[in-house]
């Protein structure tokens, strides 16, 4: 099809010759013409104008053609470039735990649930939002041109419905893209992820859960609002405090996580992330 409208736009130039031609033929010195030969010019003339008219929407619908083909082309290059961003849950964004486990100086939450933004009492569980977790995924999604975000976490999948409901419950963020261990009770991998391994980068407090792909990963430092059992120091809960929000973990993940996002928008031959992320045993956690 490209062929025939290139023929057709080369031999534009021939067919306006000739209609030039007629056009001249037609306004010279007039001759006594008979009634039949006025008939049969008027008739010509009718015909090289729908001729003129074909041919310049037939040069419309090509240029349409040519555009489009080079949208699709932009659009697959970008599938082609596409990186995926697979996210932790707990004591990655979140911490939760028993409300029966609170310590005494922690029971105070209990009356701050309703009032906080960051603090959510479901059933049984009190889940806290690690700072920074809304700015993050908001500015992760700006860069979703390039990045699709995943959930991949050891918990169940009745869990993790009651977490995303509360931090993504219009599926903005991860839509269906989420893995439980229902899908992997003993390790997590790269397999159950639709997704090219050399683009893909994990955020996970946790490395032995990842044996084979560690170089993918990218250790965030283990987010702890309540006091862990068996634990003697203080929690932040029970001291009343929080991790930075502007100079925490997730903040320096999204700083790397623009680095790459450039890296890979500014080189066309980069397509490989895991080079950018420091190996599990020289990398500190974030």
């Amino acid at each position: 099809m490209c062929n025939t409208f290139s023929k057709l736009a080369v031999g534009s130039a021939e067919k306006r010759a000739f209609v030039e031609n007629a056009c001249r033929e037609s306004t010279a010195s007039p001759q006594p013409k008979s009634k039949r030969q006025e008939e049969s010019s008027s008739s010509s003339l009718c015909l090289i104008d729908d001729f003129v008219k074909r041919l310049q929407q037939l040069n419309l619908a090509y240029d349409a053609a040519t555009a489009r083909l080079t949208e699709l082309a932009s659009l697959n290059d970008n599938k082609k470039k596409k990186l995926h961003l697979v996210l932790d849950l707990d004591h990655t964004l979140i911490h939760s735990t028993l409300v029966s486990d609170f310590s005494i100086k922690e029971k105070y939450l209990l009356e701050e649930d309703d009032s906080r933004l960051d603090l959510w009492r479901c059933n049984e569980y009190m889940i806290k939002l690690r700072p920074f977790v809304h700015e993050f995924l908001l500015e992760a999604k700006k860069l979703d041109i390039l990045f699709t975000m995943h959930v991949y976490t050891m918990g169940s999948s009745s869990y993790v419905k009651m977490v995303l409901m509360w931090i993504d419950p219009d599926k903005v963020y991860f839509r269906n893209r989420v893995i439980t261990r229902e899908a992997s009770p003993y390790y997590k991998t790269l397999h159950l992820v639709k997704a090219d391994k050399r683009r893909v980068v994990i955020v996970d407090d946790t490395i032995d859960v990842w044996p084979y792909h560690q170089r993918n990963l990218l250790q965030i430092t283990r987010y702890k609002y309540f006091r862990d059992a068996g634990t003697m120091s203080e929690s932040y809960a029970e001291a009343k405090k929080d991790e930075s929000r502007r100079k925490g973990s997730l903040a320096y993940v999204l700083k790397f996580l623009k680095h790459v996002h450039k890296r890979f928008e500014e080189e066309l031959d980069c397509k490989d992330l895991r080079p950018l992320i420091p190996a599990p045993c020289t990398q500190c956690c974030f």
